[in-house]
């Protein structure tokens, strides 16, 4: 064994809390890479449980819409309806065309983004060559994130906050060296060029992978320019054009997305959006960065104590990361209150790897005796909350629709709304009677009505029952495929339609989804339902998709 290893206190003597620190310090250093090898494997591990046993919900199925169209409509069309940026259905469609459509393949992008943001966090420690007590830290604290309910829940989703969660933490830490860079003496002074323009990547990486990116861009640069204003002696002049190169580098990344954000912004301006804010709601962004409800206090006080040992050594960081940590909540949620209602506690996914590094940091200034019991404690509350995540239930589209499509009958309708059921119906429903979209297939653009989640998903309308009518003379039995129907026909107005001739017969209920099957009060009732599948086409998911475009 090297010789570091061994314990140098004097023989026969007793060995002291500073020699054991002294010596965990050096073995971590010496073994720094088989142990971030060993956390990925971990981390890993802990998020392939039920990443294929769950159906995709919606959401996800937007994802695997959009990635299955053209790269020119992604680009040009999708932007004036879909909220999202294009970025990254642009990943995933390339992701998917080397390793498939299926639901553990889709998913497996945010898996790895989540994998790599657990490992980022101590290898940033030693490319910033921190020092060993710093890694040891770094180590544990991506220990609680690879733990992180949060991060694993949306690791398991196609969906693009995984893969923020990776270009934000990027830009924090880039920003962080940016300000200790320009914190130090000008004699003693590392280069910054490398913090700018990874910062600069990095945050405009952010940006791009969702709207609400630009929140965080304020937290940080808002951050970095009171840290170094109220913590620094300057010079002043190149903390200012450091801090402008960032940023105009960002804006640079991030500028083929603007017309596009203009465009959106109009659009969602419209709609009756179906998020609903109250200030409490807050509270649920600290949930996603604790990991947990059951870790809000636990995660709350380490984070408190990990500033409170940041502020004795290094000022500028503590007004950084506390404006990062706070910032992009409250201004989202003061956009959610006075302009339109966006919160929504997975946003901040991003801020759960700072989060966890402040725990750790704060964890190291419990007195010795009582870090193991915390990290214990930690260790097992986390476990709890990953358990329960695997325990919860999704929207099951891929159980309702294999269950229409079996017991479906020649001649049967099927009636659909929203019309965003048309993503899961495509991506699962590959046999089975055509389906009628209410109002009009998506997107339907334009219609003189009222819309809800994007500029392509109207509500329904009373001219819609007309429709309703017309669409069921003749036919003995009707599937209804419903979603949100609080959002999308409060008035009732197809269930109303349905009720006036037909009974219901039998519900597959889907965890927030409904298939109904109504049957005509003067029918006889089925005994041996026989399927009847109709042939669709080869690829289904775009195919649809083109049709409904077509109408």
């Amino acid at each position: 064994m090297p010789a570091e290893y061994l314990d140098t206190a004097p023989s026969g003597g007793r060995r002291t809390a500073a020699d054991v620190r002294a010596r965990l310090e050096a073995l971590v250093s010496a073994r720094f890479w088989p142990l971030c090898a060993l956390l990925a494997v971990f981390a890993l591990l802990l998020r392939l449980p039920t990443l294929a046993s769950r159906s995709l919900w919606l959401d996800e199925t937007y994802s695997a819409w959009f990635a299955a169209a053209p790269l020119h409509e992604l680009w040009t069309q999708v932007p004036l309806y879909e909220t999202h940026p294009p970025f990254y259905y642009t990943l995933l469609k390339g992701w998917s065309a080397l390793f498939g459509r299926g639901e553990a393949a889709l998913r497996s992008l945010s898996v790895l983004a989540s994998v790599l943001t657990v490992v980022l966090v101590p290898v940033c420690a030693r490319l910033a060559r921190l020092g060993a007590k710093a890694e040891r830290i770094a180590l544990l604290a991506g220990l609680f994130l690879a733990m992180n309910a949060a991060s694993i829940q949306y690791a398991q989703q196609a969906r693009p906050y995984a893969l923020q969660a990776l270009a934000g933490s990027l830009a924090v830490f880039c920003a962080a060296m940016l300000v200790r860079a320009l914190a130090t003496p000008a004699h003693e002074r590392m280069r910054p060029w490398r913090w700018i323009v990874g910062l600069a990547l990095s945050a405009g990486l952010t940006m791009w992978l969702h709207n609400t990116g630009m929140f965080a861009a304020v937290g940080i640069w808002t951050g970095m320019t009171l840290g170094l204003l109220l913590a620094t002696p300057g010079p002043r002049r190149p903390q200012v054009l450091a801090l402008g190169l960032a940023g105009l580098g960002a804006l640079l990344v991030w500028s083929p997305f603007i017309p596009m954000l203009i465009e959106q912004t109009a659009s969602m301006a419209q709609l009756s959006y179906w998020i609903r804010f109250s200030p409490r709601d807050v509270k649920s962004a600290w949930t996603v960065i604790a990991g947990a409800q059951v870790l809000h206090y636990p995660v709350a006080l380490l984070v408190l104590l990990g500033f409170a040992w940041l502020w004795k050594r290094a000022r500028a960081q503590v007004w950084l990361l506390a404006c990062v940590l706070t910032l992009p909540i409250l201004a989202l949620g003061a956009y959610s209150a006075l302009v339109k209602p966006l919160f929504l506690s997975r946003l901040f996914l991003w801020l759960g790897p700072l989060g966890m590094v402040l725990a750790a940091l704060g964890l190291n200034q419990l007195p010795t005796r009582w870090r193991l019991p915390a990290v214990i404690a930690m260790l097992a509350l986390s476990a709890y909350a990953v358990l329960g995540f695997y325990r919860s239930q999704t929207e099951d589209w891929r159980g309702m629709l294999a269950g229409l499509a079996r017991d479906a009958r020649p001649g049967d309708l099927v009636l659909a709304y929203s019309n965003e059921v048309q993503m899961p119906v495509a991506y699962y429903m590959h046999a089975g009677p055509a389906v009628t979209y209410l109002p009009a297939p998506f997107p339907a653009l334009g219609m003189a009505r009222r819309y809800v989640s994007n500029a392509g998903a109207p509500a329904i309308a009373p001219e819609d029952a007309a429709r309703v009518r017309t669409s069921l003379a003749g036919h003995e039995r009707v599937w209804l495929i419903e979603r949100r129907a609080d959002l999308y026909d409060p008035d009732h107005l197809v269930m109303g339609e349905l009720e006036r001739g037909y009974r219901l017969m039998h519900e597959l209920e889907g965890n927030g989804a409904n298939i109904y099957l109504f049957e005509a009060m003067s029918a006889a009732r089925p005994s041996n339902p026989v399927p009847g599948p109709v042939p669709e086409p080869e690829d289904r998911l775009y195919a649809v998709h083109q049709r409904g475009q077509r109408e």
